[in-house]
This record gives C-alpha cells, sequence and structure tokens, in this order.
C-alpha cells in the first residue's frame, strides 16, 4: 500500500464592495431584502480570494508522518485574486496523488474557487472539480473534514471547538473570526500567518479524528508533536502562536515520556 498524501487548504475571501453594487444595480429589490437581513457582507459570489494556503502531509503505512512543506499566496504579493488562485491550483496539480483536505470546503471554498475559476478562466484541479465516483471506504479527492464532522448530526462544530477538545491552547484560535482588508505589509503579512495556520490546525485535527476511527495508524502524540516542532523550526506561524504552539510540542512530549514509562 502506498504512502497517503494530504494538502490541507484554506483560503481568506474578503467582499467585493464593486461587485456587490453591480448586482444591487441589477436587483435592487433582491438585495434590499439582503441588507434588511445583514447578509450583505457574506454573499459568496461578492466576495474576492486574497490568501490561500497549502500544507502538505505524507503518512506512511506504519504511520510516521512527514511534511512535505507549507506555501501561501496573497494578493498582496502576487497581483490579485487570479493570481493567488492560479499558484494554489498549480500547486495542486503538481500533486496528483493528494487528497485535497479543507474545513466547511464544500460550502465555502469550493464555490469560491468555482466562481474564480468561471470569471478567470481557470481550469480546477482534479481533486477539486465535481463528480467524483468514488468507492465505499475509500479517500475522497476533495474531503470536507467539517461535513465529516457533522456526519448524520445536527450541529456544525466550529475548528475552534475541535481544538480545544484536542487540547490546543486557545491562543492558537483567537482572532479567527475577525478578518479585515489588510493596509499594510504587517496586515498582508498577519493575513498570510492566519490562513497558514488554518491549514496547520486543521491537519492536527484531522489526522487525530482519523486515527480514532480506525482510517489510519497513527501515534497522535507523536504526530500533534511532530507539526508543532516542523513549524516553530521553519517560523511558519504569527509570533502570538509562538507560545502556544510550543506548549503543545512541550505537552506532547511529556506525554510520549509518560506513555513510553506506562509502558516499560
Amino acid at each position: 500500500m502506498s504512502n497517503l498524501q494530504f494538502t490541507f487548504v484554506d483560503v481568506e475571501a474578503l467582499w467585493d464592495q464593486e461587485l456587490y453594487h453591480a448586482y444591487r444595480a441589477v436587483d435592487p429589490r433582491g438585495a434590499a431584502k439582503i441588507e434588511r437581513e445583514e447578509k450583505h457582507l457574506h454573499r459568496l459570489p461578492c466576495k474576492r480570494i486574497v490568501a490561500a494556503a497549502a500544507f502538505d502531509i505524507e503518512l506512511a503505512d506504519a504511520g510516521a508522518i512527514s511534511i512535505g512543506g507549507l506555501k501561501a499566496w496573497t494578493e498582496h504579493e502576487y497581483g490579485g485574486e487570479k493570481e493567488v488562485v492560479t499558484q494554489l491550483f498549480e500547486h495542486l496539480r503538481g500533486r496528483p496523488q493528494t487528497h485535497v483536505v479543507t474545513y466547511g470546503g464544500l460550502s465555502a471554498e469550493i464555490p469560491l474557487f468555482n466562481l474564480a475559476s468561471i470569471e478567470h478562466q481557470l481550469d480546477l484541479p482534479p481533486q477539486l472539480q465535481s463528480g467524483h465516483h468514488v468507492r465505499f471506504g475509500a479517500w475522497r479527492p476533495h474531503i470536507d473534514f467539517a461535513l465529516t464532522m457533522k456526519g448524520n448530526g445536527r450541529d456544525w462544530a466550529h475548528m475552534t471547538e475541535l481544538g480545544l477538545r484536542l487540547g490546543l491552547p486557545g491562543a492558537l484560535f483567537a482572532g479567527k473570526a475577525d478578518i479585515a482588508e489588510p493596509c499594510s505589509n504587517e496586515e498582508w503579512e498577519a493575513m498570510r500567518h492566519r490562513v497558514s495556520t488554518d491549514c496547520i490546525l486543521t491537519s492536527m485535527i484531522a489526522l487525530a479524528y482519523w486515527r480514532a476511527n480506525g482510517h489510519i495508524k497513527l501515534d497522535q502524540s507523536a504526530a500533534l508533536l511532530t507539526i508543532a516542532d516542523w513549524c516553530l523550526r521553519n517560523r511558519c506561524v504569527a509570533d502570538a502562536h509562538v507560545e502556544p504552539l510550543a506548549r503543545v510540542r512541550a505537552a506532547m512530549f511529556a506525554r510520549m515520556g509518560a506513555e513510553w514509562e506506562e509502558a516499560a
């Protein structure tokens, strides 16, 4: 059996006022209803992708993980939505065996990718295209982990809630809902860190879930330690996240030591 490859993907998108005003000019009554319900700032067709990130992980049969890298692209560096999305698509196309993992992607990232592809005449990479037929029990090309967690239940779990149950510090999730258009180099760097960190956190939660359900062989503590250590050594997170991520690394190391002593 070949190793499993995963690419954890996240994007940030901002409301485009010009797009919304163009729609409002065509359908003022519909727009007025949306505004009365205070939903106009959340309309996906009037949002543009300004940042994207991809975190590559490979899992061996025996449970060892290797990290292929973390890449992020922002409008500030690459010029616009078309360029950001193109960079991400090319990254995925260069990894045809990888399974793309998003958190809530079927309701957010996938529609945004389709909107960008329609406008900019782009081709979605195979993993993100619709119409895949997968045999029961096989890994899908694209996995929406939020949908996986919901299952047949009624409630959707926020990533923050899952992370806290996994024992991740709340500081790693602080400010997730506060998205504003960057106006400086520092704010664009913060946006880059935000989208990258979401990929990292999704990977930690998803690996733990797949282990618990018997889908993969994995030493959970070792996996979380490996991810945290790699991110710290490669300076992949914002300064505010260094200390809480270091706490994760230390906690996993301590847990592994306790498990070894217990097994001795």
